[in-house]
């Protein structure tokens, strides 16, 4: 039986990955937060010996106004929507750059042991938007490498915004090197990503699968599709809040059951969230964290469970492969995927 996988990715956004949805007065604070949370997740997964797939938004790597103003792609996004574009909000930009940039942070990530850069989109590009093309989707990839490359780095993993999987898409990741994904699972809950089936009722039914088995069981078998290996993703991780804190055991038992079962039966949890996520309430949000990455260590000891970010499966053997389209624990060396050409 081949063994278990515990895999980490994170959404790493700033306020790139809220604009359309929250305001600065509303959510500044979360998104400041980062600054202090990013230093301390890494301290955390270090101690555990774990490996994170990082997936960040390009532009945070900008060293401020100027250098985002100087470094775009060849073709800008033509969403029908013009408001989603990033590249109309330079008044905000401008005003608040410590929710726009942060190169220190990202400097911090490369130069920690295990710890994959992969990309969130340079531009936070939504797949499933109108007006949105394959051709705008490259420019974007590419200004994406670039950006990474000027830091050392080499993009291999993609996480998409939204979850916005989109078959015609898929082709340009393989074409900008990109090799690994995170799918949606199979679930109607899910199989569409941030677009969810039924509406309100549809998004309670995923609140309450969060400590419910509504959905079954939430481990996945990572597939090759061609050139490119989906590693979907299993479950969210919900940050701490004093109005649902209740409902934390519930949820802490469904993602620990799901860790467990993915080590007895070979297969692998993939879990994911937004370090802006963990920007207020940190230390409640941290030690929930904890709590999972000591059982991932128990796992590992008595399963052989194995943490791995995204990349490492790029290079597995162990994968299924399926010919339709997807729509859906060692340290790294200093070569590993993701890591800072030393060079």
């Amino acid at each position: 039986m081949a063994s278990a996988k515990f895999v980490i990715s994170l959404d790493f956004e700033l306020f790139w990955g809220v604009a359309d949805t929250q305001t600065i007065a509303g959510y500044g604070r979360n998104v400041l937060g980062e600054w202090q949370a990013v230093p301390r997740m890494l301290a955390l997964f270090a101690r555990y010996g774990v490996r994170v797939t990082w997936a960040t938004v390009g532009m945070i790597m900008c060293r401020n106004y100027d250098d985002w103003r100087a470094t775009r792609p060849t073709l800008l996004p033509g969403y029908t929507r013009r408001a989603l574009s990033p590249y109309g909000m330079d008044q905000f930009v401008r005003s608040y750059p410590r929710l726009f940039f942060a190169r220190p942070l990202v400097e911090q990530i490369l130069a920690a042991q295990g710890q994959e850069l992969g990309t969130h989109t340079f531009g936070h590009f939504y797949c499933n938007e109108a007006g949105a093309s394959p051709a705008q989707f490259a420019a974007d990839l590419a200004c994406a490498q670039s950006v990474a490359a000027g830091m050392g780095a080499s993009l291999r993993s993609a996480v998409l915004p939204r979850n916005q999987i989109v078959a015609a898409f898929l082709p340009i990741l393989s074409q900008a090197a990109i090799q690994v994904y995170r799918g949606n699972a199979p679930h109607p809950l899910y199989r569409h990503g941030d677009a969810v089936v039924g509406g309100l009722a549809g998004r309670a039914a995923r609140f309450a699968d969060a400590c419910l088995p509504l959905s079954g069981k939430r481990t996945v078998c990572p597939q090759s599709h061609g050139a490119l290996v989906n590693v979907p993703g299993s479950q969210f991780l919900y940050p701490w809040s004093r109005r649902h804190r209740a409902l934390l055991p519930l949820r802490l038992r469904r993602l620990k059951q799901g860790m467990a079962l993915a080590a007895r039966e070979g297969s692998t949890f993939h879990l994911w969230w937004h370090p802006h996520n963990f920007g207020v309430n940190l230390d409640e949000n941290l030690a929930q964290l904890e709590v999972l990455l000591r059982h991932y260590r128990r796992l590992a000891d008595t399963h052989g469970m194995q943490s791995h970010c995204m990349a490492d499966f790029a290079s597995s053997s162990s994968l299924a492969t399926e010919t339709t389209t997807a729509t859906g624990s060692t340290f790294a060396s200093p070569g590993a995927p993701g890591a800072r050409d030393p060079s």
